[in-house]
């Protein structure tokens, strides 16, 4: 909502409007400035109180302007004020008071002369940041440590150490209609497909909320799929892994006031790889990729399975099998089903209790009262211990791939449901839908398990495994635009001069 404030040349009648703007507001700051040489000379300085530097507007704008000799009233003053008696790099003018309340609110000072309907914006903001600490979710064995704050210009001077280069595109916009959030798109020129970073401006202009206070906001205002639980859009808080991406022709979306960017487009291969995959040896990280993808496939559906055999298939088993199976369940007073979903739903209880408090005693938390509370379970005769042990392995590989947390609950319980009514048949039922939605999914235009359905054997090498890096010649194709090689061949330029 617009405020409308239209600028006078009155000093007594705008600042009477800011007033009037921000009735009691004891953070809105005026400072009325008066010069010593020619008193007829007068200014209001107007900022927000902790989020401009005080002290440097005393210095380079307030003691100028008192001490300033040779000032007259003339339709030069302004820009004389702005070339010669302010010293901020940052300095800009504006006639429209909207645009000058839209930057007071963002940090800025405002600065209002006498006589003159048109103020200048002066590049003062100073706000306490947070300190550049790993992110607790995305820790590495080796590599960079750093991870992004909350400041946006922060964030991006960040990125910049890691490309330094000027085909690095910054394109920044404001989002909601109230917090009026700067956000910044960014891309390598040349790497980037143009047609994505089209697409991405029409989704982001078609945003229309009050306030944007998190990534996550955009993440599912511009994703496709939304009732999809596989996020189509990626998220992180590590500069080396934006500007790796970037690299590669994706898009990255910065917010100011969160430390988390969004990628696009995000592909389901994403969710299984790590910092480490790359700043390890390829075949450690290979191996961690190959076992993360096991676990997603044994958290979803090891617990089903178990079902399928215990309760409908009990053929396939074997006598020795099925008669421990009997004994252990002898005496129980719930079914098995029942015995899983109430395990399941423990175990997630004990997980998201142990993430709302401190670290430390959170992870404590939440081993010790799994295992308490499963044994005596296991001695109260209340489940049996082969579905402890199932339901606790199944979580504990879930953990393994932070990022489809939400996928790995829903299927786990829909697979468990279609085992414990169709048995076997039920659980082929719920892989083939699971293979038929993933293959129907898109992101930005793209399949979003593109790796399916590749063909050339270069486009292999970083899929279930990661080839070494002298290998891996090209970027990968239909996000990356025109520049399509990561490195050149060996010999490629003794070829050349031959």
């Amino acid at each position: 909502m617009k405020t409308m404030w239209k600028l006078s040349e009155s000093l007594e009648k705008n600042k009477a409007d800011l007033e009037t703007i921000f009735p009691a507001d004891k953070t809105i700051k005026y400072r009325d400035i008066v010069n010593r040489e020619n008193p007829k000379l007068r200014w209001i300085l107007v900022f927000v109180d902790g989020m401009s530097s005080s002290l440097t507007l005393n210095q380079h704008v307030i003691t100028p302007l008192l001490l300033a000799e040779g000032l007259n009233p003339t339709a030069q003053l302004i820009p004389k004020l702005c070339s010669d008696i302010l010293a901020f790099n940052e300095l800009s003018r504006s006639k429209k008071g909207d645009e000058l309340l839209d930057s007071l609110m963002s940090g800025d000072a405002i600065l209002l002369t006498d006589g003159y309907a048109e103020g200048i914006v002066v590049g003062a903001k100073d706000w306490e940041t947070r300190g550049l600490e790993e992110p607790d979710s995305e820790r590495v064995l080796a590599g960079p440590r750093e991870g992004f704050n909350e400041s946006i210009l922060v964030n991006l001077s960040l990125l910049r150490r890691k490309i330094q280069n000027p085909s690095l595109k910054y394109e920044f916009q404001q989002l909601g209609q109230q917090t009026k959030t700067k956000i910044c798109i960014c891309w390598m020129d040349g790497i980037a497909n143009p047609e994505i970073l089209s697409e991405l401006r029409f989704r982001i202009a078609a945003i229309n909320i009050d306030g944007i206070l998190d990534a996550n906001y955009i993440q599912e205002l511009i994703r496709d799929s939304r009732w999809s639980p596989f996020l189509s859009t990626g998220s992180t808080e590590r500069p080396d892994v934006v500007a790796a991406k970037l690299l590669e022709g994706r898009i990255a979306i910065f917010a100011d006031g969160t430390p988390v960017v969004v990628t696009v487009p995000f592909f389901l291969l994403e969710n299984f790889q790590t910092n480490d995959d790359y700043y390890s040896d390829f075949w450690f990280g290979s191996f961690g990729r190959i076992l993360r993808i096991i676990a997603f496939f044994i958290a979803i559906g090891l617990p089903a399975l178990y079902l399928s055999f215990a309760t409908f298939n009990q053929e396939l088993l074997s006598t020795r099998v099925l008669l421990s199976l009997s004994e252990a369940r002898s005496g129980l007073p719930f079914p098995t089903l029942l015995e899983m979903i109430i395990l399941i739903l423990s175990f997630e209880l004990i997980r998201e209790s142990g993430s709302r408090i401190p670290s430390g005693f959170g992870q404590t938390l939440s081993v010790v009262g799994g295992l308490v509370l499963g044994q005596a379970a296991v001695d109260a005769r209340l489940v049996s211990i082969p579905v402890v042990i199932i339901v606790a392995f199944s979580g504990i590989t879930g953990l393994t791939i932070p990022q489809l947390k939400t996928p790995i609950l829903l299927l786990r319980l829909l697979w468990l449901l279609l085992s414990a009514i169709l048995g076997i048949p039920g659980f082929l039922l719920g892989a083939a839908w699971l293979l038929i939605h993933l293959a129907s999914l898109e992101t930005f235009g793209l399949p979003y398990a593109s790796f399916l359905n590749r063909t050339k054997r270069q486009k292999y090498k970083d899929v279930l495994a990661r080839a070494p890096w002298n290998q891996m010649e090209l970027r990968p194709d239909k996000i990356s635009f025109g520049n399509i090689h990561r490195q050149k061949k060996r010999g490629s330029e003794n070829e050349k001069k031959k």
